[in-house]
């Protein structure tokens, strides 16, 4: 049952949605720089080290934030805060870091379709 007493944060539970924060401050702007054509051409003016790490890291990112949403998630189901405030907070915190995952997903359909009404294959830059 949730009660309304308030406990201390577990410093670990802060430190899973400060990584899973962290994660989405970088995925936003590198699914951003990774879907803009003039990104991966000398013309955008880009840094070469940046496009190499966008290009090294962008899917680990992806793919580690994607597995670490749902586990957070879990923890958030499975061992809810007694604190209501705490919960609630928590539910926001977690819909804003699944409102990342959808912003993604969009930006990256986005491209794709602009790319096959433009008669260029998927994923072309």
């Amino acid at each position: 049952m949730i009660k309304s007493e308030s406990q201390p944060i577990p410093i670990l539970k802060l430190l899973f949605y400060a990584a899973a924060f962290l994660m989405a401050g970088l995925l936003l702007p590198f699914v951003w720089l990774r879907e803009t054509p003039d990104f991966w051409t000398n013309a955008g003016g880009y840094p070469i080290y940046l496009r190499d790490l966008v290009l090294v890291a962008y899917y680990p990112l992806l793919f580690v934030y994607l597995a670490w949403l749902p586990f957070l998630s879990w923890r958030w189901i499975c061992r809810p805060s007694r604190d209501i405030r705490r919960f609630c907070v928590e539910a926001v915190l977690l819909a804003l870091l699944w409102a990342v995952v959808v912003l993604v997903v969009m930006l990256m359909l986005a491209n794709n379709i602009d790319n096959l009404l433009d008669g260029r294959p998927l994923h072309a830059h």
